[in-house]
């Protein structure tokens, strides 16, 4: 499954310093390059909120953390603020792992944390599907 990026744009009675990213598919090695590209238009503008929309977002490797912390780090440069909404189960687990370690220390390589994060996502999606016998 690919990476599909929707970015909203301000409309008639919207909040101009807010933009929306709506991520759909996986956030990895290879999609987040395009995720990059894709938000290069957005620093030209000026907006305060950077909202990462996650609902469809069905995984994510370190890579795409780095995407994601790299448009925060930019957002925080701007003085702005960056959210992520409706994290799904396995993406929010992602989030939670690189809450509580510090990564670069815990695994060798980029490799090894991404089978690590790809095994907990595997976990977290069964888990939340309701087969208790899958997890």
């Amino acid at each position: 499954m690919a990476l599909s990026v929707a970015i909203g744009k301000p409309g008639n009675g919207q909040n101009q310093a807010v933009r929306t990213v709506s991520l759909e598919g996986r956030l990895d090695n290879e999609s987040a390059a395009q995720l990059d590209q894709q938000l290069l238009p957005l620093w030209l503008e000026p907006f305060d909120l950077l909202v990462f929309n996650l609902a469809r977002l069905a995984y994510i490797s370190s890579m795409g953390l780095r995407s994601l912390f790299a448009a925060q780090k930019t957002m925080r440069e701007r003085q702005g603020r960056t959210l992520f909404v409706d994290t799904q189960p396995a993406v929010q687990k992602v989030f939670d792992i690189v809450a509580a370690v510090d990564v670069g220390s815990v695994f060798a390589s980029a490799a090894e944390l991404d089978a690590y994060l790809d095994s907990m996502q595997r976990r977290a999606s069964q888990s939340s599907s309701g087969d208790p016998d899958r997890a």
